[in-house]
């Protein structure tokens, strides 16, 4: 039987459970004798602090070249797969939702369309050299304030933490020549609607549907969600659909009529069609081929 894919929980050094770790990306290259990972997810949020590597880093089965001076962001969940072809530089912080809380860092920055993203495309954060050196400053601070024994530790941590998303997202390209309100405005539609894709997915496949319980028109939904992210609302709620089966064929025995009527579909060769359309390959055929690479 085909084991499911590894969750794991954030641990410090000496294996005890924490809400917030940074380690240092050659060390870790080192510690593994340079080989890559295999494909695992977290119930913990991660950034990506790359300053020089080369390679891949898969997430949600798609892949990103790896590049000097670009960041990633991955949400509590995500099934990703870092590939380095030699030894890397750069950082990887961790912490948890209660980590977030405890230091009263707000949803929006995180939930924010633009740095995490529960599923679908995940691209790096290219930022210029001279802007990455302000994040190398940061992390200064953190291995810093990692050292201290007090009880203002996480409260600095939070506040470093806290400087790095704002420092993202003012570097997203997609945040220039818009308005600050019609971009909140936006953001909070969006969040909303990407939401509501995750509880209804496996149930509601139409941008109508979504559009109703928002209370807006499908065409309003569309073009802000365009406008916003560079894909269309359905892109969203396809993708959501695709990594979800992708998913589940790959790391379970769950046959294809049991999947297919997991994913709202009314007969399993409908979600079959589906499948094939989007990527090219038979649900059986996509399992097959990806387990044995």
């Amino acid at each position: 039987m085909h084991n499911e894919i590894t969750t794991y929980g954030l641990l410090d050094q000496q294996g005890v459970e924490t809400n917030f770790i940074l380690k240092d990306m050659g060390a870790l290259y080192d510690k593994f004798d340079g080989q890559p990972d295999k494909p695992h997810r977290h119930d913990y949020f991660t950034i990506l602090l790359i300053e020089k590597a080369k390679g891949q880093h898969i997430v949600d089965f798609k892949s990103y070249e790896l590049f000097d001076h670009s960041l990633f962001f991955i949400y509590p969940g995500q099934v990703h797969q870092f590939m380095a072809s030699e030894r890397p530089e750069g950082w990887v912080i961790n912490f948890t939702q209660l980590f977030l809380v405890k230091t009263g860092i707000p949803d929006r920055m995180i939930n924010d369309v633009y740095l995490f993203n529960k599923h679908g495309e995940t691209p790096p954060l290219p930022v210029s050299e001279e802007n990455f050196q302000h994040y190398k400053d940061i992390i200064r601070q953190i291995e810093q304030y990692s050292q201290m024994d007090s009880s203002m530790k996480d409260d600095a941590l939070g506040a470093l933490l806290k400087l790095i998303l704002v420092q993202s997202n003012n570097h997203c390209s997609l945040h220039k020549e818009k308005n600050p309100q019609t971009i909140e405005a936006g953001n909070q539609l969006v969040r909303h609607f990407k939401d509501l894709i995750d509880q209804h997915y496996h149930q509601l496949h139409k941008v109508n549907d979504y559009a109703e319980m928002l209370a807006v028109t499908a065409d309003y939904l569309n073009k802000s969600v365009k406008s916003l992210t560079g894909k269309s609302a359905k892109e969203f709620i396809l993708d959501r659909i695709l990594v979800e089966a992708k998913r589940v064929l790959l790391f379970t025995e769950t046959t294809n009529k049991e999947l297919a009527f997991q994913l709202g579909f009314e007969e399993p060769s409908h979600f079959s069609s589906f499948f094939k359309r989007y990527t090219n390959t038979s649900p059986i055929d996509f399992r097959n081929t990806a387990r044995q690479a």
